[in-house]
């Protein structure tokens, strides 16, 4: 009897160990990122037009960057991410079918590392391969 209640105690802590270590509930997203955004009209490159992306993002973590204008998808999926402050790094993991990143982002995979800057409590930034999307609420 002592055995099955060790056993049971041993298994009980290594469930809670896991739910603590993986996080119960699904992806993770800094909250701060949360919401609907606007694209600036330009990239960081000064060459690429993304005035018509709009970006949702979910507190489940899923999230769609999609063009406004048309209703076209460019890219959605889940992100996870941590919440260090104002700067950080997303893991996206994005739907297969409709995948089209923008232009400036061509390399981009369907398994990316995406990273974020919280300019303030209005505006945002996401980069890939050095090319930083601005977008503001």
């Amino acid at each position: 009897m002592r055995r099955i209640f060790v056993t049971a105690l041993a298994l009980a802590a290594a469930m809670t160990m896991l739910i603590a270590f993986t996080g119960c509930g699904g992806p993770k997203v800094p909250e701060r990122l949360i919401g609907e955004w606007d694209c600036a009209p330009l990239a960081s490159d000064e060459m690429t037009d993304t005035s018509f992306y709009a970006l949702t993002i979910q507190e489940d973590g899923t999230f769609s960057l999609y063009d406004k204008a048309a209703g076209n998808p460019g890219i959605s999926g889940t992100m996870k991410g941590d919440d260090t402050g104002k700067l950080g790094i997303l893991e996206l993991t994005c739907n297969e079918e409709d995948f089209d990143p923008p232009v400036c982002w061509a390399k981009m995979q369907t398994k990316s590392r995406v990273r974020y800057k919280i300019m303030d409590e209005n505006t945002i930034r996401l980069g890939y391969v050095g090319i930083w999307l601005t977008f503001t609420k």
